[in-house]
């Protein structure tokens, strides 16, 4: 599919801010009641740092082609877990980048030294929760969210 996965660089952050400043279905799905605020390439970058350092994690950049399409990141929350995140541009949205994307990311979590991986998903978000069933039945929930959990062999 030419799906690649790179540390996030400065070179990707113009096109990644442009995503999210333009994508309003994304939008719609991070934030329902937020308005929108456009942001820079630079703060994109910095504000991915930022969180790095607050959640001992790392960003990373989803290229199709070597077009950013997204980012995906994992933070440590223990010793043996790690917790990720990601999105996508909304009109890749079920054409099973997702999957792809995630495929390649679990070796990366793995080879950081983590036993399992977790996430926190909305419960609006069925076609994430979807990649997570494919990996584990171990999915804990609450009224709004999904809590999956995946054991890295």
């Amino acid at each position: 599919m030419g799906i690649t996965i790179k540390i996030i660089d400065k070179v990707y952050c113009n096109d990644l801010a442009e995503l999210l400043n333009s994508d309003e279905k994304l939008h719609l799905a991070f934030s329902l009641n937020s308005p929108r605020k456009n942001i820079t390439g630079n703060e994109y970058y910095e504000g991915c740092k930022a969180w790095e350092i607050r959640k001992n994690g790392s960003n990373f950049v989803i290229l199709y082609n070597e077009r950013p399409i997204g980012s995906i990141s994992f933070y440590k929350r223990d010793d043996s877990t790690a917790g990720c995140g990601y999105w996508l541009e909304s009109r890749l949205w079920g054409k099973g980048y997702g999957k792809e994307t995630f495929s390649l990311f679990l070796p990366i979590i793995k080879k950081a030294g983590f036993k399992y991986v977790t996430a926190d998903i909305l419960k609006s978000n069925e076609a994430s929760l979807r990649i997570w069933a494919r990996y584990t039945t171990d999915i804990k929930e609450n009224d709004d969210r999904y809590f999956p959990i995946i054991c890295l062999k």
